[in-house]
């Protein structure tokens, strides 16, 4: 996964710097902490056997991500946002012929390199953003452990807000959409029937406290 992240995330930043003005004064970093609400919308496509250790709809693996971001202001309405988090809950479960079987823990990582239009505002006032970039997610913990925690790609669109509250330091808020195609096939060491697969829309909505430099 971390190889291909970084060749998105160089890419990124090699199309960002292409922009950069040579006045390295009119850059501005925002280093933050977020917590959120991670939500895919998705659907799994119908399936001839099902497992009882995975989720039964993508919205079952909903809950509160945490996480952090990097932001690059390379010029005043021109940056790039590096972003990631983790969510974990519990999937599956229910009767089964041996008996009631709890769930199991399940965990999606995020990462997302995006470039950022900036429509207004300055580092004085209220600042709302637009992006657009490249995302990967990772389907972990127990759940897909026997998948080889399997890493998915796609595009993903943000908007953002930020504000500050004294100083250097930003209150922050964004809601971002990734869309990926998902497809998890069993394997000889559990049952190659086994399917979860279908065009996904993960939401994330974000808030937290960043401090900009300089």
């Amino acid at each position: 996964m971390c190889s291909r992240v970084n060749t998105i995330v160089a890419s990124t930043a090699v199309l960002t710097a292409s922009f950069v003005s040579p006045s390295a004064a009119q850059m501005q970093v925002e280093i933050g902490a977020t917590v959120g609400y991670y939500s895919p919308m998705g659907s799994f496509h119908p399936a001839s056997i099902h497992s009882v250790d995975l989720p039964r709809s993508p919205s079952s693996l909903s809950g509160a991500a945490l996480g952090g971001e990097i932001r690059l202001w390379a010029v005043p309405r021109l940056g790039l946002e590096i972003a990631g988090s983790t969510t974990a809950s519990r999937v599956g479960g229910g009767a089964t012929p041996d008996g009631e079987r709890p769930g199991v823990p399940a965990r999606v990582n995020v990462g997302t390199a995006q470039l950022l239009v900036r429509v207004t505002g300055d580092v004085n006032r209220t600042r709302i953003w637009i992006g657009a970039g490249a995302g990967a997610i990772q389907h972990a913990g127990a759940a897909y452990e026997e998948f080889g925690k399997p890493v998915n790609y796609g595009g993903v669109v943000g908007l953002g807000s930020a504000f500050r509250i004294a100083g250097r330091l930003n209150a922050n808020i964004g809601l971002s959409t990734m869309i990926y195609n998902l497809d998890i096939r069993g394997s000889s060491l559990n049952d190659p029937g086994l399917r979860e697969r279908g065009t996904q829309a993960d939401m994330m909505l974000r808030t937290g406290l960043s401090v900009n430099f300089p």
